[in-house]
């Protein structure tokens, strides 16, 4: 059960309504961590522009992207992260048995060698926030910079997101 009280369109305040309008799902569902989000309509009204366009707009291949959020995710033990990026992970080609084999990764024959760069700097960047200079050396060797960076602040977002989701203990959707 989530620590503090969702967010409900209709007994929201008029800032609250108007930022829960924004992220309204085709739908109609809002997603539990907007609602709870929602007590700080001006931080989430920011966020959601530059998390949208990192979901959306970036150079970095989504299949990495969602590789990097999910594993992140598991490593902060956010299930609620965890089980919504797997979802759309599996819209972008994520495959089950990845999802399946991303805590044994490393001997996994379900990910390519660059997916491996990618989860292995994801659980880098999350355990020591420090990486090594040897894993960046081979980033770049698959990566642009552009996808380094775009990379880089996936991993930050879904740090900010699974703290966010643990510490309100957010239901599932």
């Amino acid at each position: 059960m989530a620590r503090l009280p969702y967010v409900e369109k209709d007994a929201a305040a008029p800032d609250q309504e108007k930022i829960l309008a924004q992220v309204t799902q085709k739908s109609g569902k809002i997603a539990n961590i907007w609602k709870l989000w929602a007590h700080s309509p001006l931080t989430l009204e920011t966020f959601m522009p530059f998390y949208k366009t990192l979901m959306v707009k970036t150079s970095l291949d989504g299949k990495l992207r969602e590789l990097a959020y999910v594993k992140t995710s598991l490593i902060n033990d956010c299930a609620y992260c965890a089980g919504s990026h797997k979802a759309v992970g599996i819209k972008v080609g994520v495959t089950e048995q990845q999802l399946k084999e991303l805590d044994q990764f490393e001997s996994s024959s379900a990910f390519s060698p660059v997916e491996k760069l990618v989860l292995r700097y994801a659980e880098e960047l999350t355990k020591k926030v420090k990486t090594s200079d040897e894993l960046m050396k081979e980033l770049r060797k698959h990566l642009t910079e552009t996808q380094i960076v775009e990379l880089t602040v996936t991993i930050g977002i879904a740090n900010l997101t699974n703290r966010f989701n643990v510490s309100v203990a957010t239901d599932p959707d």
